[in-house]
């Protein structure tokens, strides 16, 4: 079958490889119908992450039809031709954090296309426990995209776990996470969302869907003061919260300095660099910093509900390739030549 495969730390190359074996006990073999090439997977190869074994193929945001049963899934009622969208993060469901809800925390997690293959290829293995079916009227686009539209979810809902409800907010990064954010923001009844973003397609975006404000950070209107100006106009302080979708030290520190005292930042780019916070100030202003990671079953849920729905548009700021063009897909997303927000890949075209 046709695979895009991680060959090498910092190299991805379209191969013809084995498909996958029969599934065995409550797996299920997917014919791949769409799936999304990640900003963490670009961020990947571009660092040369260890985290990703090769030959792996990767791809954890992906659709398909059921081709092959196993056993246990056949037992569970799931049928082949069925159209399904896996739940690609698998935690173990026996730990304290699995206990808690917390299973996107389960330290026992694995990832479709991180620990095993996933779906950046015409055939792919997914557990029955994790498929989702998918409504008549919901698109193979659609349904590749509620793994980060979960993300986006999760991340709003931390701010309603500390009763933080945003009237007016930033968003940082008009990325695929900062467009479905954004999104969901204004579903939650934020009246306000600025979305900071140097790409001014991106921003264009931003004001399709939804944000009241659009800003280029290099510019003063999209400084700190800048942003603390058009705050004092909008709320007479601070923003209520602020999200970080980048994962960049120097943006997780103005996405702080922006919000209310009793405000909250959440930072969900993934960054491994230090930021350096005045803890006097954090005291004094009692501003809340959360942490969010990924998405429990009932956000991947919500996401599906929400797309079916057609209350989020998943689809029109998204662009469809053939997979046996994903390599010159993703290097060309690499070197900034491919302008297109969220890549998609059809394995049948």
């Amino acid at each position: 079958m046709q695979a895009l495969v991680l060959t090498a730390p910092g190299e991805v190359q379209n191969q013809r490889v084995p498909v996958p074996r029969r599934p065995e006990r409550d797996e299920v073999l997917l014919r791949v119908t769409r799936a999304g090439i990640c900003g963490s997977e670009l961020e990947a190869v571009h660092t040369k992450s260890a985290r990703r074994v090769p030959p792996l193929i990767m791809g954890h945001e992906f659709a398909g039809r059921i081709e092959t049963l196993g056993p246990e899934a056949a037992a569970a009622g799931w049928q082949v031709g069925e159209r399904v969208v896996p739940n690609p993060l698998i935690p173990c469901g026996r730990c304290s954090a699995c206990a808690r809800g917390m299973s996107n925390a389960c330290p026992r997690r694995t990832l479709d296309g991180l620990h095993h293959h996933g779906g950046h290829a015409e055939w792919a293995l997914a557990r029955a426990s994790q498929l989702h079916r998918l409504p008549d009227g919901l698109s193979d686009d659609a349904a590749a995209s509620a793994e980060p539209l979960a993300v986006a979810i999760h991340a709003i809902r931390q701010l309603g776990a500390m009763a933080v409800l945003p009237r007016a907010m930033t968003v940082f990064g008009a990325g695929t996470i900062g467009l479905f954010a954004l999104q969901a923001a204004r579903l939650v009844g934020a009246t306000e969302v600025v979305v900071l973003d140097v790409d001014p397609a991106r921003l264009e975006i931003a004001r399709r869907l939804g944000a009241t404000h659009t800003l280029d950070p290099r510019t003063e209107a999209g400084s700190l003061d800048g942003l603390w100006r058009l705050a004092q106009q909008l709320t007479g302080d601070g923003f209520d919260a602020a999200i970080d979708a980048v994962g960049r030290g120097d943006v997780r520190t103005a996405a702080l300095r922006t919000v209310r005292p009793g405000g909250a930042v959440v930072w969900v780019g993934q960054a491994e660099e230090e930021v350096t916070v005045n803890g006097g100030d954090l005291v004094r202003s009692e501003r809340r910093i959360l942490g969010t990671y990924a998405y429990t079953g009932e956000d991947f849920s919500s996401a599906l509900a929400l797309l079916a729905a057609g209350t989020v548009d998943a689809t029109t700021w998204s662009e469809t390739f053939p997979l046996s063009d994903a390599a010159g897909v993703f290097w060309r997303m690499l070197e900034h030549k491919e302008t297109c927000i969220k890549a998609l890949l059809d394995p049948e075209q």
